[in-house]
């Protein structure tokens, strides 16, 4: 995926510059009427929201906004990416696989999000791109390039979260809130894989075939 300027938001790719079928970022309140405009032109036309209801905030691009609480609780302030990932794979397939299902219905390009645009989105991201047949390496690269603009933009907020821990503890809760190690997306997928890879693990929670095509024809028609 490629970088993008989008005014007001962080931490944003999409599967391309002109006319993409899939973007991801950070958190969406910080986007000025400039940035909704360029979210547009790019043909974005849903916002999957990954986040719970009471981390989303007041947002002002306009566009149709589908909610999809990945965790269904309170997110983790700690503990190791790996065993995060791998848990809300294990017992929050459901909801991984309706933000998927979101993005193959949308009409044009779908903005997916959560908090810094890494995690939740890492996730979400990795099947909908690995269902539509990107590879493993393309999705590990893209999923890596999250790391320099979260830390711009997350820092102060991970060294709160981590102010009274110390050593291992307080690594691990920074890599959590600013990291995005290729060795944590590449353990996901090697997960996923174990169930038959991207489209049979989406599948075995609830996407369509109908669905699967379409996420197909949206890759191919972007190559």
């Amino acid at each position: 995926m490629q970088q993008v300027a989008i005014d007001g938001l962080f931490n944003v790719r999409a599967t391309s510059s002109d006319a993409p079928w899939l973007v991801r970022s950070g958190a969406t309140e910080g986007i000025t009427r400039r940035g909704a405009d360029e979210l547009r032109r790019l043909g974005v036309s849903v916002v999957v929201d990954l986040r719970e209801p009471d981390e989303a905030g007041v947002v002002a691009h306009g566009i149709r906004v589908l909610p999809v609480p990945v965790y269904g609780t309170t997110p983790p302030r700690a503990g190791r990416i790996e065993d995060i990932y791998a848990g809300l794979l294990r017992e929050r397939g459901g909801a991984l696989a309706r933000a998927v299902a979101h993005i193959a219905g949308a009409e044009r390009a779908a903005l997916v999000h959560c908090t810094a645009g890494k995690d939740r989105t890492g996730l979400v991201i990795a099947l909908a791109r690995g269902a539509a047949g990107a590879s493993d390496d393309e999705i590990v690269d893209d999923y890596a390039a999250s790391a320099a603009e979260v830390r711009a933009a997350r820092e102060e907020a991970a060294q709160r979260m981590a102010h009274s821990a110390t050593g291992d503890e307080r690594a691990e809760i920074l890599r959590l809130h600013l990291e995005s190690p290729p060795e944590a997306i590449a353990h996901a997928l090697s997960i996923v894989a174990e169930r038959g890879g991207a489209a049979a693990y989406l599948a075995a929670h609830g996407v369509t075939g109908a669905q699967l095509d379409a996420l197909r024809r949206k890759h191919e028609a972007a190559r």
